[in-house]
């Protein structure tokens, strides 16, 4: 992972340690995967303050307050930024020097400018504006529950994104000077936009689909992707699960997630490198179940992924997709999920598909 910190959160996340550092507020309660409580930054009667059971981070719907659990500590017990980070690593028994704050605070606005963003374009998705790429995911046979799940937005170009966060209250200076780091300009045509966050579930990338456009070039960064190169797609939501699914597209990857019946992670057409094993291995997955799809290349990147994923001591199967579908999304839409149950019962050693299409 890349940072100390992304590896504190992800290990205190499957730890469930919201319930250490809000525990003590008032009316603290789990509601649904999440968390509300007492805001202790006003006079609060009703429990107003977020905690979310995916993401390390805190919102007030009273007082606007939002952050991540370090801002948090050190608003609330008026601590330094290295006790506080010490306090959670040892939380968390990671060996890590602490960060530099300047780098934190860098990620928390980065962070918090695409939630912002990320709110906006699912608001633009359900309404008028968004009416052209809600019909494009229907078309693909997704149902209104998976589009919800899937948390995807409208992006409705640069310019109007800006002045939406203007609206919102980020300064103008700093609001561009933050732009012009993390933002790709050159991906300016409006698109359907969709999450990219790290380990820890920190929202910390964008991606756009071009929906006029089939294929890997249909998906362009929105932002500068770096903090998440070595980071799967939905890494962040099969944290702790020994057994994963590999898949590459995009889109194979949420469906699967809102199907839930493996967790699932997408690696693009690049395929599964080696940093992508070694962050799933320190998730801790034991077992990758190869789905990358049909076809020479997506068959060249699946002898590669076992290739890389023995070579480092882990297990590795491959799930025979039927060769009529090029991918794991269109079998199941081809499909039902009866029949992807059955798939599921029949992944193959590596060595036996690797035999299998030397025939």
């Amino acid at each position: 992972m890349r940072t100390g910190i992304e590896r504190i959160y992800a290990t205190l996340l499957d730890q469930d340690y919201q319930r250490v550092i809000f525990g003590d507020l008032g009316d603290f309660q789990r509601k649904g995967n999440a968390y509300i409580a007492r805001c202790p930054f006003h006079e609060d009667a009703l429990p107003t303050l977020v905690l979310y059971g995916d993401r390390p981070e805190y919102f007030c719907f009273a007082c606007s307050r939002r952050g991540d659990w370090l801002k948090f500590l050190q608003k609330r017990l008026e601590i330094s930024f290295p006790e506080a980070f010490s306090r959670l690593a040892r939380a968390a028994g990671v060996d890590a020097a602490a960060d530099d704050e300047t780098a934190w605070e860098a990620d928390l606005h980065r962070s918090d400018l695409l939630e912002n963003a990320m709110s906006f374009f699912i608001t633009r998705l359900w309404a008028e504006e968004g009416a052209c790429d809600l019909a494009y995911l229907y078309k693909r046979g997704y149902s209104m529950a998976e589009v919800e799940g899937m948390a995807l937005g409208s992006y409705p170009g640069y310019v109007q994104t800006r002045d939406y966060l203007l609206s919102q209250g980020f300064a103008g200076d700093h609001l561009e000077r933050t732009l012009s780091c993390v933002w790709n300009k050159e991906t300016d045509s409006p698109g359907l936009a969709i999450p990219f966050r790290d380990a820890s579930g920190r929202l910390m990338g964008l991606l756009c689909r071009d929906i006029a456009t089939l294929g890997a070039p249909a998906y362009r960064p929105l932002t500068d992707l770096k903090p998440l190169a070595d980071t799967p797609f939905l890494l962040y939501r099969s944290r702790g699960q020994a057994e994963v699914i590999v898949v590459e597209g995009i889109f194979d990857a949420l469906l699967l997630d809102q199907v839930r019946l493996k967790p699932v992670m997408g690696v693009g057409s690049g395929g599964l490198s080696d940093a992508g094993i070694e962050a799933a291995a320190a998730c801790g997955t034991r077992h990758f179940v190869l789905a990358l799809g049909n076809g020479v290349r997506r068959r060249h990147a699946t002898l590669e992924a076992i290739g890389r994923i023995r070579a480092k001591g882990l297990d590795v199967s491959v799930l025979p997709i039927p060769r009529r579908y090029s991918d794991l999304d269109a079998y199941i839409r081809g499909t039902c999920l009866d029949h992807f149950r059955s798939l599921l019962k029949k992944a193959m050693e590596a060595e036996q598909w690797i035999e299998k299409k030397s025939r």
